[in-house]
């Protein structure tokens, strides 16, 4: 499938792998807190970190006591997570883990890099002990950071040729989550909403964390003509102007908790 391919070709590219922990870490950490929160994540919980990336939710629970194990399929980001964390190398569709064998399976924001949503929701609800909690992440469509580079590039008349993709705002209308949750064999939670300005240093990081540090975007921005990525920068860069915030930016930005619960038995 091609849309995996592309992923799987950017995040285990070490360089990409460093400009998202450089870039995008500061500006998800916000919605960390609230994700934990919502999985009921607390001191002696095992937990299943799926797209763990460089690893900030597993060092948020391990803090809060519990036991997390973070699990990604670029070894570039598990390497960055540290020793003190336990990692493994795996995709969030086919998950090495027993069945019923953890408490918490929570991931921040990796959803949507799945090419099947629905048969990783599947796998957490299967490793997931009953009673225990599915909690993911899926940006909201007030996320006005997703949004600025495809305006830009439809505002130049610029198209690209990405691979089809789960969008960027699938999970995020109301009741969408539940209804996953639902099919994923879970009890579905309430979903909740994280609302925060994301913060970003200046126009330049802005445009890094899009071409040097995403997977579809940056592969967007890169079949494009030196000239026209240039012109697309400068777009995107007059976009931004509403958002300085003295010496820096501060994006609004929207994330979705969906949230779904394991059946114990009757």
């Amino acid at each position: 499938m091609a849309f995996a391919r592309l992923e799987r070709d950017a995040w285990t590219d070490p360089s990409v792998a460093a400009a998202y922990h450089e870039l995008w870490t500061q500006f998800v950490a916000p919605a960390i807190p609230r994700l934990l929160d919502s999985a009921l994540v607390g001191s002696g919980d095992r937990v299943l970190d799926v797209a763990a990336g460089p690893g900030p939710v597993s060092r948020a629970a391990a803090a809060r006591g519990a036991d997390p194990v973070a699990l990604d399929f670029s070894l570039p980001m598990l390497r960055s997570i540290g020793p003190n964390v336990p990692r493994v190398r795996a995709d969030a569709m086919r998950l090495p883990i027993r069945s019923a064998s953890v408490d918490r399976v929570v991931s921040n924001l990796g959803l949507l890099h799945f090419p099947e949503p629905e048969v990783a929701l599947r796998e957490a609800a299967r490793v997931v002990r009953p009673g225990g909690v599915v909690a993911f992440s899926v940006w909201g469509a007030e996320a006005k950071a997703l949004t600025i580079v495809p305006d830009s590039l439809r505002a130049l008349g610029l198209s690209s040729t990405s691979p089809a993709a789960p969008g960027f705002f699938r999970f995020g209308e109301p009741g969408t989550f539940e209804g996953a949750m639902r099919t994923a064999g879970l009890i579905p939670l309430p979903s909740e909403r994280v609302e925060w300005s994301g913060p970003v240093q200046d126009p330049a990081a802005f445009w890094r964390m899009f071409r040097s540090g995403s997977a579809r975007t940056r592969a967007s921005i890169l079949a494009l003509s030196e000239a026209d990525q240039l012109r697309l920068q400068g777009e995107v860069e007059r976009r931004l102007k509403p958002f300085r915030a003295g010496d820096t930016l501060a994006i609004p930005t929207t994330v979705v908790v969906g949230r779904g619960r394991r059946a114990t038995a009757p």
